[in-house]
C-alpha cells in the first residue's frame, strides 16, 4: 500500500477524511442558506414557500446531526479515556449556554434552551455506552424516532424538561433538538459511521474530486463551530444596515 492510501486508511491519529469534512461543509452551506431564510421570516414576515423552507430546515438538521455522529464514531477509536468526551461536553454545552443568554438579551421571543450546540454536548455523552454495538446503534433509531410521539403529547410547567421534548404551553424558540427524536439522527450517523469506517478506519478505498469548489467547501467544513458561531451575527448586522432596524430585536440602544 501506498503513503496515501495508508493515510486513508490509518485508524488512528489526526487524518481528516475529505468526504466527512465535504458532507458537513454541505450541510453548513444549506444551514447558513435556512437559517438566513429564518431571519427573514422573523424580521420581515417573509412566508413565501413555508412547507419547501420546513422541509429544507429539517433536511438540513437531519444531514449535520447524523455527520455529527458519524465524525463521533471515527473520533472514538481515535482516543483513548473520557477527558477528550467531557472536554468536547464542556465546551458544545457551554457554548450553547452562551447562546442562551444571548438570544434571551437580544430577542424579544425565540430563546434558544436546547439548540444544536446542547444537544450534540449531551449526545456525545449520550453515546459513549453505545459505541460497542457498532452498527447495531441503527437497531436503536426508531426507539428515539417514534418516542417524539410520545413526548409530543407530554407537557410541563417548566423548562427542566426540554431536552427530552416535553415543552411548555406555549413555547416558540428558534433551534430545539430535543433528544427525541434527534439522538435517534445522531445514531444513525454512529451506526452509518461503523458500517463505512470500521475501527475508524475507511472500508472503500475512492477519491473525492480535486477542484476548487469541493475543496473550498472541504475547508468550509473542517471549521464549522466558528461559522456557527458567528453566522447570525452577520446576518443580523447585514439586515440592520439593509433595514435600520428590526422588529423583535432588542439592541438597548
Amino acid at each position: 500500500m501506498d503513503p496515501e492510501n495508508a493515510a486513508k486508511h490509518m485508524p488512528r491519529g489526526r487524518h481528516r477524511f475529505q468526504e466527512i469534512d465535504l458532507l458537513r461543509g454541505i450541510a453548513l452551506l444549506m444551514m447558513l442558506v435556512s437559517n438566513f431564510v429564518t431571519d427573514l421570516q422573523y424580521f420581515f414576515g417573509y412566508s413565501q414557500h413555508e412547507e419547501f423552507w420546513k422541509a429544507f430546515a429539517y433536511t438540513t438538521a437531519g444531514l449535520f446531526v447524523a455527520i455529527s455522529g458519524t465524525s463521533m464514531w471515527i473520533a472514538h477509536h481515535r482516543v483513548s479515556g473520557y477527558r477528550k468526551y467531557l472536554t468536547r461536553f464542556a465546551k458544545l454545552f457551554g457554548l450553547g449556554v452562551l447562546i442562551t443568554l444571548t438570544t434571551h438579551l437580544f430577542l424579544r421571543e425565540g430563546t434558544i434552551y436546547f439548540g444544536v450546540l446542547h444537544f450534540l454536548g449531551v449526545a456525545s455523552v449520550m453515546a459513549l455506552p453505545l459505541y460497542r454495538l457498532g452498527w447495531m446503534n441503527l437497531l436503536l433509531v426508531p426507539l428515539f424516532l417514534a418516542g417524539k410521539f410520545v413526548v409530543d403529547g407530554l407537557h410541563s410547567s417548566n423548562l427542566l424538561l426540554l431536552p427530552l421534548g416535553i415543552t411548555p404551553v406555549p413555547f416558540f424558540t428558534f433551534d430545539y433538538f430535543p433528544i427525541f427524536p434527534w439522538f435517534g439522527v445522531f445514531l444513525l450517523g454512529v451506526g452509518a459511521g461503523a458500517i463505512a469506517y470500521p475501527d475508524g478506519a475507511r472500508r472503500l478505498d475512492f477519491s473525492i474530486p480535486n477542484n476548487p469548489l469541493v475543496n473550498g467547501i472541504s475547508a468550509l467544513g473542517r471549521h464549522t463551530l466558528k461559522v456557527y458561531l458567528v453566522h447570525q451575527p452577520v446576518f443580523v448586522g447585514l439586515l440592520l444596515l439593509y433595514a435600520g432596524s428590526l422588529p423583535g430585536l432588542e439592541l438597548g440602544w
